[in-house]
């Protein structure tokens, strides 16, 4: 690669010394002849690495560590509806000079899903409540209005996802997670970090069994229980690695505008997360 004058770079922020991604991203560059450095920058204070931001042309920047800081929003100059919605800046694009602040999570484990099958629909049983929720939600709802899927939210507390019902006409239930056993659909995805850092006793092929797709979120591992349960049930799947790879796909063609080839970084997706990297 040669740096020059036109480099793009493309930060990582966060609170500390964390350099997941620069073994992924900066590999993916060199391969395909991108013009791009991906560099981390740390401090626990958002205020000076949105300074050196626009003081530096950065073209963006991954924010970990500060997507739900209360600091972070007064230093952008505009939030889109996604990170609105969603409640965290992942990411933000430095647009000639102007910081607007994005969400990738919810899109990523969209196009995730849509790498083994489309939602049009389809019956969908989504595990979890979090923001990767609400961010998948607000995706689907913009993309497939026409064709909504039918969504059924589990969760271990039930008064979290009861709130989503009111803003997506196409939950059709909001159930404890007891009641998971008792489900069927055409899709099952896991965004929580049962099979990761929770252990998984949760899952069995029992479960998946009555799903034709299945999609995880996790990527501390790749095989994690849920998706060994699909590989031997005989189930169509995407892996949180699956959707680590669409997250960056998502942040690399919106702050660099270039096309991403999500196989080819899904090699470099492999490699970096198979290294202990904290």
């Amino acid at each position: 690669m040669t740096i020059n004058g036109e480099t793009k770079i493309l930060a990582r922020f966060h609170t500390k010394l964390s350099p997941r991604g620069l073994n992924i991203y900066n590999p993916y560059f060199q391969e395909n002849g991108v013009n791009a450095l991906y560099i981390l920058f740390y401090n626990p204070d958002p205020q000076p690495l949105l300074a050196a931001m626009r003081g530096l042309n950065i073209a963006g920047a991954v924010a970990i560590g500060f997507g739900t800081d209360p600091r972070l929003p007064p230093l952008i100059d505009e939030i889109d509806d996604v990170a609105k919605y969603v409640g965290r800046v992942g990411f933000i694009c430095n647009k000639g000079g102007k910081l607007i602040g994005s969400n990738q999570g919810g899109g990523g484990l969209l196009m995730s899903v849509e790498s083994v099958t489309t939602l049009e629909n389809k019956k969908i049983v989504v595990v979890g409540g979090g923001n990767v929720v609400r961010g998948f939600l607000f995706n689907i709802s913009k993309k497939y209005s026409k064709n909504l899927p039918e969504v059924v939210l589990v969760n271990r507390t039930v008064e979290k996802i009861e709130k989503l019902k009111g803003d997506f006409p196409m939950i059709k239930d909001s159930l404890p997670l007891e009641s998971l056993n008792k489900l069927s659909g055409d899709i099952l995805v896991n965004v929580t970090h049962i099979g990761g850092s929770v252990e998984d006793t949760l899952y069995t092929p029992e479960i998946v069994s009555k799903f034709n797709f299945v999609s995880d979120v996790t990527f501390e591992k790749e095989d994690t229980n849920l998706i060994n349960c699909a590989k031997n049930t005989g189930k169509k799947f995407s892996t949180g690695w699956d959707m680590f790879t669409y997250q960056g796909l998502i942040v690399l063609e919106t702050v660099l505008g270039i096309k991403v080839d999500a196989q080819k970084l899904k090699t470099w997706v492999i490699r970096g997360l198979s290294e202990t990297v904290t």
